[in-house]
């Protein structure tokens, strides 16, 4: 098929046209530029996306939600974030900033036990989004030993790099001879896997917050004190959590070993 470059260009033009409205958030410019890629291409496959995005930012900036605005809050960023990141790229952060902001100060924070992966995964993402990604990583990381099944599923659909490439390295490691369930009882070490990368990961959560409950939260327990105490120089103490965490996992210590004292011991 030997495509009408002009009709081509054109559509591009208006289409160019409603993406500089829209991160300009200018509702009537985009509404206008809208009205106007309908009327000449009324069969653009993303006239209905570009509606949806035209239409949240006319309703202006929501309030925070409480417990009965949350649910219909998230079905609509649901919708929303796909689309404003496959039609705006890097302009999807700016046009649905207020969306995050309201959402990041909703109170309807899941507790340290409580599972609820949907609420864990979009308040964690609208944390991100609003810069606070300490907070976004306490939210998301749980769902390693609350609902593993739940967090294998959404990690590599989180916004944060160090997540994504992380996971994607640590389940590369996992012996693929394995079944799904049985890899799926390793994701709880994940953060303290993690937390090998990213020294900041480890402390995250207090130890009260992480329930003593196997070998991985068992690990991730030891690693806040046994960091301080490999930054503070050798001695008993040192030794003795180091030997504490050889106990609860030969393997993971072994990984421990390479990443934390053999790497200090190269780079002095």
């Amino acid at each position: 098929m030997q495509l009408d470059l002009f009709l081509d260009g054109r559509e591009a033009a208006l289409v160019n046209d409603l993406v500089a409205k829209l991160l300009e958030r200018s509702p009537a410019g985009a509404e206008d530029a809208l009205d106007r890629l309908r009327e000449e291409s009324p069969e653009h496959p993303d006239l209905g996306a570009f509606d949806r995005l035209v239409q949240s930012l006319r309703a202006g900036p929501p309030a925070p939600p409480g417990a009965e605005q949350l649910g219909p809050m998230i079905e609509n960023l649901a919708v929303l974030a796909p689309a404003a990141e496959r039609l705006l790229g890097r302009g999807a952060t700016a046009l649905l900033l207020r969306w995050w902001q309201a959402l990041a100060r909703t109170e309807a924070v899941p507790g340290p036990a409580e599972a609820a992966p949907l609420l864990r995964y979009w308040i964690g993402c609208a944390r991100w989004n609003v810069g606070d990604e300490r907070e976004a990583f306490r939210l998301w990381l749980p769902l390693c030993w609350l609902e593993p099944e739940s967090f294998a599923r959404q990690a590599p659909t989180l916004p944060s790099r160090i997540v994504r490439e992380g996971w994607a390295v640590f389940d590369s490691e996992a012996d693929r001879e394995e079944t799904g369930d049985a890899r799926v009882r390793e994701v709880p070490w994940f953060p303290a896997w993690l937390a090998l990368q990213y020294r900041w990961v480890a402390h995250l959560f207090r130890p009260d917050e992480v329930p003593e409950m196997g070998a991985p939260l068992r690990a991730l327990r030891l690693l806040p004190s046994l960091l301080v105490l490999e930054s503070q120089g050798y001695g008993a103490e040192l030794v003795q959590q180091r030997r504490a965490l050889r106990d609860v996992s030969p393997t993971f210590f072994r990984r421990y070993w390479q990443l934390v004292v053999e790497a200090r011991g190269r780079a002095t």
